[in-house]
């Protein structure tokens, strides 16, 4: 779906790529900064999946929100998923296959 959007010096922007509507924005917050950047680094390395990586890490910050509200350090934060991926790695280590139909 196209968006249709207005750049700095008045011009029309028409678009469907997320990384050239976020190059648009102006912003000030250090986080949305950051979220433009990764959009931008993913543009770059891979050149597709912008709009799926700001998905992703808006879902991660959501999650860690209910962390900040508790007034948890983001190290703790950090380390609570690093344990979860390793729970995660050591559940597919420990499973076994049920069944085998395909």
């Amino acid at each position: 779906m196209l968006k249709m959007l207005l750049d700095a010096s008045g011009g029309i922007v028409v678009t469907n790529d997320g990384n050239a509507i976020l190059r648009e924005l102006d912003v000030a917050h250090p986080v949305a900064k950051s979220m433009i950047e990764l959009s931008r680094t993913q543009d770059e390395e891979v050149g597709d999946g912008t709009t799926s990586v700001i998905v992703l890490a808006g879902e991660m910050l959501h999650v860690a929100e209910a962390f900040i509200d508790k007034n948890y350090h983001p190290t703790v934060i950090y380390s609570f998923s690093f344990l979860l991926l390793l729970k995660l790695q050591f559940l597919s280590l420990a499973s076994i296959l049920v069944c085998s139909f395909l």
